[in-house]
């Protein structure tokens, strides 16, 4: 018990440290591009420049040639690296650990847990490996390469999803497309802005390609971020992750992520809110809601008499309860017995019939209306006829 409680409280500590590097590093990234594409000349054949008014005071930023010896670049590279690593951390202690209750489906890819957490870890360096090279042999760039990374995006997204369980796929798909706006920090931008500072400090001009290239990889970084922060917060949400076409879910999300981005940094740039943009963004959340959206439950059909009776009558909490204790409480119990757990999952112990009438609504969004739970690796899962008596006892 006291191994597990430890676990559970450095999950909650990485968990803090994840969130708190990424909103530094996603802030931070959207405000210099923010800064940087709002600069303009204040005379013809000046320094670009834009001016930044924050609680009263007033900043001026502008581009320049110059750069002294003793001066230090400010980056956020570091607050990067601690997002990856404090993420890498939490799929590793959460999914790696536990790979029968998280990671593996059998109905999709009844793998040994071995072989689960191989591909589940082997896929974020291949996935950079494939997109890096691509960015530097296919000779696309703009909005062509940009096409291609939504391209590359959905492809990472379908393969997770058909692999992986739901509850897994989700956050993998914002761990593969994390390892992307890292990799570009570490193996691009930074080394280009090393270059740049060198150059300058030398009093040589740099090399103006080499930028273009290292902000190409960052505008992607601008693109990625959206959706990376979406899948990491829909591993919350049963109705996205765990319905028949979360495939589709997930593709819609992606693209309402670069839309959205696109949108604003038109906006940066000047051009005005382009509401052509928000409308497909519009659209393809209203896609992704009306794909995560569940069927209608339809109780299986009576064959006699004495059956038909059955499903016209509401089952008594009480059978409810039987079913929930014999299939659910397994997990959902003040001592669990799954090994590994310390704790009910999210605190509820479903072997009290009260907190099972107090989360009735979300017991059915997660083990009815989607297969969230149990987890595709329980020991015993709920068939149809299960699915109809919680439907018709709690609803």
């Amino acid at each position: 018990m006291f191994p597990d409680l430890l676990l559970d409280a450095a999950g909650f500590l990485l968990r803090w440290l994840h969130v708190i590097a990424a909103m530094v590093w996603v802030g931070s990234a959207f405000a210099l591009v923010r800064l940087d594409l709002a600069m303009r000349p204040r005379a013809e054949g000046g320094a670009p420049q834009s001016l930044l008014l924050n609680a009263g005071a007033s900043f001026r930023f502008l581009r320049t040639a110059e750069a002294n010896r003793d001066e230090r670049p400010l980056h956020f590279k570091f607050e990067a690296y601690a997002t990856w690593l404090s993420g890498f951390a939490l799929v590793c202690m959460i999914f790696c650990a536990q790979p029968r209750l998280y990671l593996i489906d059998p109905r999709l890819w009844d793998a040994a847990p071995w072989a689960a957490i191989t591909v589940a870890l082997g896929a974020l360096p291949l996935v950079w490996l494939v997109y890096d090279l691509f960015c530097k042999k296919s000779g696309l760039s703009g909005d062509a390469l940009l096409l291609a990374l939504f391209g590359l995006s959905a492809a990472i997204a379908a393969a997770l999803c058909l692999l992986f369980a739901g509850r897994a796929a989700f956050p993998l798909i914002g761990a593969n497309l994390a390892t992307l706006m890292a990799g570009n920090v570490a193996h691009a931008m930074v080394p280009a802005q090393r270059r740049r500072l060198a150059a300058l400090r030398a009093g040589e001009p740099p090399d103006e390609a080499d930028a273009r290239r290292a902000g190409a990889r960052a505008l992607h970084n601008q693109y990625l971020a959206l959706p990376v922060i979406f899948f990491m917060l829909a591993g919350h949400a049963p109705l996205l992750f765990a319905g028949p076409r979360r495939i589709g879910v997930a593709i819609a999300a992606l693209g309402a992520g670069f839309v959205v981005r696109r949108f604003f940094l038109f906006r940066a740039r000047g051009l005005g809110s382009n509401w052509a943009l928000a409308a497909v963004a519009a659209v393809l959340q209203l896609a992704m809601l009306a794909l995560a959206w569940p069927a209608a439950l339809v109780s299986p059909p009576a064959g006699n008499a004495r059956q038909a009776l059955a499903l016209a009558l509401r089952p008594s909490p009480a059978a409810a309860q039987s079913l929930i204790d014999r299939k659910c409480a397994y997990c959902h119990a003040a001592e669990p017995l799954w090994p590994g757990l310390a704790q009910a999952p999210a605190g509820l112990d479903f072997t009290d019939p009260a907190i099972v009438e107090k989360n009735a609504a979300a017991i059915l969004r997660a083990a009815v209306l989607t297969s969230a739970m149990p987890p595709p690796g329980a020991e015993a899962p709920l068939d149809p006829e299960d699915r109809d008596l919680l439907w018709r006892a709690l609803r």
